[in-house]
């Protein structure tokens, strides 16, 4: 039966606007495999895709602060394009958070292309919902030019690193100060995807691998969705990846970068990034990183490839997932007072595996320019077997209170606490409550603003017990959530990324007259 029906689905897609095969040719694709397209065209583009198949959908989920819409192809064989609740999985994948790193637009426009001229695909995305943003920054995609990544081997131009207001949009999963990353989060608290990506290019050391990876494997990530990702999801992409010619390896940060066989580090990553955010979500997020010295057009098929066995695995195997994140939302969000939360954790030194590692040859040099080391990477392969530190061990914790009340006049704060998913309620009326609070001395900054931020770079305290009288309409969050996980990492003031630590309560530092 099933047959019948994805021959049926095919019939429909070539019918309802036949194009011939030249017509549905990417812009990268016209150009030899060497350029990828701007905003305008690829828009274009989007809207022939969504005009060929009843199947697809273009829209724009937001505007940036120059006035581009920020665009979305959805690939929904139920044609509903909306959320649903069957058991299907959902999966968005996003492609230029860093314009210059464009290989996951290009790929994912040939992916979804494939699937509407030629069917491929066509029975896993009968159990799969593909969300793709080919671009997130799309005003620095637009500052277009030859010398955004000069070290990077392709395309012949590219966009730029950060947004028209200077933010790195993926140093602002959690703070969220940019417009565009506000409308990322209604849309992803909207569909509430099982799974993400996020897809780079790799800046820094060489090596024979096109493509790294960086996940959370870690007990940060919350069982089972842990054990997903360990024991089914890991080996298999890495068997099927290697099986094609492009063999996987963790995102490669070097212990000292001029000698690589002193080895690599793993990271437990902080939920600015998207993969530590994913964490907080309960959701597996994947980091794809290509290698920015390999040509353009291997990147990109490598990239293309990853996403085909990622919606494969996904359409065979999404039920285990499903199922993971599921019992995962019900795990965080039982009443945590007075439980123990890890918010830090330090990498064990002295505890290493061995890992076979397809490097080249380097050698480091004087430079005559400036004096220091100057790395030089060979052309010739060399595989090592290099110690590779992963292993971490808490060391921080804080006890979750049954509740955080934050007075209303915090409402820019309290605004991005709803945007991420946390559920607030309201005080009805003015209430004096018994509470837990910080009290803070020795404040210290770091000397020059990061993000746009006057970060706190250590602080004292100490916790007092207190009768404070609260206003109407103060917020209050009770811990019985999904999205506990995320309160936590925002309003704790030991976690690195909460508001105290990004200086969002900085006013609240200041002597306002002189008896004080």
């Amino acid at each position: 039966m099933r047959l019948s029906l994805s021959i049926l689905f095919l019939i429909s897609v070539f019918l309802l606007q036949p194009l011939s095969a030249e017509e549905l040719l990417t812009h990268y694709e016209q150009s030899g495999f060497t350029e990828t397209p701007r905003h305008a065209e690829m828009v274009e583009y989007c809207h022939k895709l969504a005009e060929v198949s009843e199947f697809v959908q273009y829209s724009s989920f937001g505007t940036t602060p120059q006035g581009r819409e920020l665009p979305l192809l959805i690939v929904d064989k139920s044609r509903k394009f909306e959320p649903t609740d069957d058991d299907r999985v959902k999966l968005m994948v996003i492609a230029c958070i860093h314009p210059g790193e464009s290989d996951g637009k290009d790929a994912g426009l040939m992916l979804i292309r494939d699937f509407v001229r030629d069917g491929s695909l066509n029975d896993d995305f009968d159990d799969v919902v593909l969300l793709f943003i080919p671009i997130f920054n799309v005003d620095g995609h637009e500052k277009y030019g030859p010398y955004n990544r000069i070290n990077q081997n392709g395309p012949i131009e590219m966009g730029y690193r950060v947004t028209a207001q200077g933010y790195n949009l993926n140093r602002d999963f959690l703070k969220a100060d940019a417009p565009e990353m506000r409308a990322w989060l209604k849309l992803f608290n909207k569909w509430l995807p099982d799974m993400f990506v996020d897809i780079h290019v790799t800046d820094g050391a060489d090596y024979q691998y096109v493509v790294t990876y960086g996940i959370e494997t870690h007990e940060n990530m919350i069982e089972p969705v842990r054990g997903w990702i360990n024991d089914a999801f890991l080996p298999h992409i890495n068997n099927r990846m290697a099986s094609h010619g492009f063999p996987l390896i963790p995102y490669v940060i070097t212990r000292d970068y001029e000698h690589i066989t002193n080895g690599l580090i793993g990271l437990i990553w902080s939920p600015r990034f998207s993969t530590g955010y994913g964490t907080l979500q309960n959701r597996p997020s994947l980091l794809v990183e290509t290698h920015m010295l390999k040509d353009y057009r291997t990147r990109v098929d490598a990239t293309k490839k990853l996403l085909e066995e990622l919606i494969t695995y996904l359409a065979d195997s999404g039920t285990e997932l499903r199922e993971a994140v599921t019992t995962a939302d019900r795990s965080a969000a039982e009443d945590l007072y007075e439980s123990y939360y890890i918010i830090d954790y330090s990498r064990t030194q002295d505890t290493t595996e061995m890992l076979d590692f397809k490097g080249v040859d380097v050698s480091v040099q004087e430079s005559d320019i400036s004096g220091g080391d100057w790395i030089i990477w060979g052309n010739e392969p060399q595989d090592y077997r290099v110690p590779y530190s992963n292993d971490y061990t808490p060391n921080d914790s804080v006890v979750i209170p049954y509740a955080y009340i934050i007075p209303p006049e915090w409402m820019e704060e309290i605004e991005l606490i709803e945007d991420h998913g946390v559920k607030i309620k309201r005080l009805d009326g003015k209430q004096t409550l018994r509470v837990e609070a910080y009290k803070f001395d020795n404040v210290k900054w770091y000397d020059a603003p990061f993000e746009g931020h006057p970060m706190i770079e250590e602080f004292e305290y100490e916790m007092i017990s207190m009768n404070r009288t609260y206003p109407d309409n103060s917020a209050v969050i009770i811990m019985n959530q999904r999205a506990n996980q995320v309160a936590i990492h925002l309003l704790e003031p030991r976690t690195r990324d909460s508001f105290i630590h990004w200086g969002f309560f900085n006013t609240i530092f200041g002597q306002k007259e002189y008896f004080e």
